[in-house]
């Protein structure tokens, strides 16, 4: 028996009703059996976990651009070539971009759609490597280009990570330290000693 898609998205709007119906969109929804950080397995199982965060973490303004990236963002993993090849145009969030961009004009949905694992991707060079400089470099790196969406793009990360089979510590780390280079930027940073990991966003 197949997954009712609109059952479980609710499309509020015409967009949100015409991606849901897109025949690329539904095969992705398909996609997925479960794996390492996604125990729920199908696309559309996270995409109604991150909806569900989405209604606790955003606000009016913030609501419908979540949504429409909560739906889009991993929705095309399956169109990936396996074994997955080191380019950038192979990537799910780049291919979702591509897929995105035939009905969103809006940049910072685009760039949040395609950039949305650039911070755990930044991360996991502690993870795997130890790599401290490293994953700043490349987080910071992340921040600049977000500039003034990078608070969307953490309350999306916020969503995206708060499922039953994530971790909250990348999420953490680059909260803390998208919050000092803020600070530093500032010039408030030097007189100021870091916060704890949990004190950002809450």
């Amino acid at each position: 028996m197949l997954i009712s898609i609109e059952n479980i998205i609710k499309p509020e709007n015409p967009l949100e009703y015409e991606i849901s119906r897109n025949e690329d969109f539904i095969k992705g929804c398909y996609w997925g059996v479960p794996r390492s950080g996604h125990d729920e397995g199908k696309v559309i199982y996270h995409i109604r976990d991150v909806l569900r965060n989405v209604e606790k973490y955003s606000s009016s303004q913030t609501r419908v651009d979540l949504r429409l990236i909560a739906m889009i963002h991993d929705t095309f993993k399956y169109k990936q070539t396996r074994p997955i090849l080191p380019s950038r145009e192979n990537h799910h969030a780049v291919i979702a971009r591509r897929f995105a961009e035939q009905f969103i004009t809006n940049p910072q949905i685009l760039e949040i759609i395609e950039l949305h694992d650039e911070a755990y991707n930044s991360w996991q060079n502690i993870e795997f490597k130890g790599n401290h400089q490293k994953a700043e470099e490349r987080a910071k790196k992340l921040i600049d280009r977000l500039g003034n969406n990078l608070d969307l793009y953490l309350t999306f990360y916020k969503c995206d990570n708060k499922t039953s089979s994530k971790s909250p510590v990348n999420y953490n780390w680059f909260s803390l330290l998208a919050q000092n280079v803020l600070a530093s930027r500032n010039n408030d940073f030097s007189n100021q000693n870091p916060l704890p990991l949990h004190t950002f966003i809450s």
